[in-house]
């Protein structure tokens, strides 16, 4: 009686490595767009890590997570653009899981992390806002230090206006493009609050 037990084990260990698994490969001609968007790499060099920097903007005492956020990406050349952590804080803090959590003083608009999660308490601000507490530059035919026709998206939709003038507002998805088409992104789950 003993007996059964064990073998059905022994059968059991012996299906179960009996053939390799086969190796995924992507179907010809390319992964169907419906399945949905897929990542896109940051860009190597400084162009596509461009540092938060110091801001020449008014600096005020407060909490740096702002009571709105707004998703903003970058693409140049078909790459992602990182819009990094810091900018809009004076001697920002960080927590054991480098999240900045506290600063001396925060300027309207501010990032927390690398994710392009953007922090404001106001409402009326734009992505020129955004760009200038940053120090970096923006237009039609300009992206930080990239040249070309800009695109710009809200909510996955292309919009036909000047990129710096869209809206900073509560949960918006706004991407903006040189170089390249990068399907956007409609959406973007937001982090609960601490």
């Amino acid at each position: 009686m003993a007996i059964r037990p064990v073998l059905a084990a022994v059968v059991l260990l012996v299906g179960c490595g009996g053939t390799p698994r086969e190796q995924w490969r992507d179907p010809p001609g390319g992964v169907p767009t419906a399945q949905g968007v897929f990542p896109v790499p940051i860009g190597a060099g400084p162009r596509f890590s461009p540092p938060a920097g110091p801001t020449s903007e008014p600096c005020t005492a407060g909490p740096v997570q702002g009571r709105f956020r707004a998703h903003v990406e970058l693409f140049a050349r078909r790459q992602a653009v990182l819009i990094p952590a810091g900018i809009g804080l004076k001697a920002p803090r960080r927590d054991e899981n480098n999240r900045i959590v506290a600063a001396d003083c925060r300027a309207r608009v501010r990032t927390l992390e690398p994710t392009g999660v953007v922090e404001f308490d106001e409402r009326g601000l734009t992505v020129a806002d955004l760009f200038a507490v940053w120090g970096q530059r923006l237009g039609d035919h300009r992206l930080l230090s990239f040249t070309g026709t800009v695109q710009a998206f809200v909510a996955g939709e292309r919009v036909e206006q000047d990129p710096a003038t869209l809206p900073l507002t509560d949960e918006a998805q706004i991407v903006i493009e040189i170089g390249g088409y990068v399907e956007p992104h409609a959406s973007f789950a937001f982090p609960p609050r601490p």
